[in-house]
């Protein structure tokens, strides 16, 4: 059973969460850009979000989410601490919509891995040697500080039509025609889930490892402009940035490896993770970053045989292409090659 209270106060909290909460209540007001997230709080606004929660579907609202993580207040985003800063000022007087959202979507946010769902999506050629490269060997081979190994495999359990275009480019699998194959699990697969920051923490602290020097605008990094951040850092609720630290923990990924199967991010997990900065004592932090939607970050070769699927669904006048492996043999062609290769077969 989840615990909505809970649930809603997480969201606050996080800075997808927070930032997810103004895209809602801009996506109802007429005053402000509907890419923007607004620097005042309307309360009409907020209660007309959150009863228009009630029409809205899960993908619709997924959709949102992935696109407030990575062009909102993503890594990447030069304005991203002022957006983020001006989402968690006003976060307490949207709660009516964090509410909503635990009401109607609760249960399936939180939904765990199932295993019989997952789905790998792929853009690129096989002639591109880090496609081809062995997967589940070189461990310390590291994205980032360390927020996951590049000897992994990414799955995402058979998402929402609604979501599949921010994917893509949350992902960055544009600009190249994006296939999806099933990539069934085995029933019996070893897998941690990550819903909370707490449950990222438990990974890091069981599995301890120091984070690579890393110039990410949430900790000090090389790249870092303080200056930037003093409106966020004046915020006490907020969790997205810390100025001054002594270690940043990420998972040991060959530790993991020798327990587990893979780690599984939800969807309430990347709500209330991504870019969650968790504070662990004596200037030590925490931080789940590049993950950007439910995903499973596989680090042992627990599959069954890959299925080709339809392309993903994405807007016919749109940039995004995909391609629909079941009726294409060429590129059928490759993909079963780089899956091999990854494989290790």
């Amino acid at each position: 059973m989840i615990d909505r209270g809970e649930f809603v106060d997480a969201l606050s909290a996080a800075p997808v969460g927070a930032a997810l909460l103004a895209m809602l209540e801009c996506g109802v007001r007429r005053d402000v850009p509907a890419w923007a997230i607004p620097v005042d709080s309307d309360g009409g606004a907020v209660a007309a979000a959150a009863d228009a929660l009630a029409e809205t579907s899960l993908g619709s609202l997924l959709a949102v989410a992935v696109d407030a993580a990575a062009f909102r207040v993503g890594p990447w985003m030069p304005d991203a601490p002022v957006s983020l800063a001006a989402a968690y000022r006003h976060v307490e007087d949207r709660r009516a919509i964090a509410e909503a959202i635990g009401e109607q979507f609760g249960s399936a946010l939180h939904a765990p891995l199932d295993p019989a769902t997952q789905q790998w999506w792929h853009s690129g050629s096989p002639g591109n040697e880090f496609f081809t490269r062995p997967r589940f060997r070189a461990f310390d081979d590291v994205y980032g500080a360390g927020q996951f190994t590049l000897a992994g495999m990414w799955t995402v359990s058979d998402p929402p039509p609604e979501v599949h275009g921010e994917l893509i480019g949350a992902w960055e699998l544009e600009p190249d025609p994006v296939s999806r194959w099933r990539l069934p699990a085995r029933p019996d697969a070893r897998v941690f889930e990550v819903h909370r920051p707490a449950d990222w923490v438990q990974l890091v602290t069981e599995y301890p490892a120091t984070g690579r020097p890393h110039p990410e605008w949430e900790l000090p990094g090389p790249n870092q402009l303080s200056g930037d951040l003093h409106e966020l850092l004046a915020i006490d609720c907020q969790h997205g940035a810390r100025i001054s630290i002594r270690r940043h923990l990420v998972p040991d990924w060959a530790a993991v490896a020798a327990d587990y199967d893979g780690v599984h991010l939800s969807w309430a997990g990347f709500l209330t993770t991504e870019g969650f900065v968790s504070d662990l004592g004596d200037g030590d932090v925490a931080l789940l970053r590049y993950w950007f939607s439910e995903r499973t970050h596989w680090v042992r070769d627990v599959f069954a045989e890959p299925i080709p699927l339809d392309a993903p669904h994405l807007d016919p006048d749109g940039a995004l292409l995909g391609v629909d492996v079941r009726n294409d043999e060429a590129r059928r062609d490759d993909d079963r090659a780089i899956l091999k290769a990854q494989r290790g077969r």
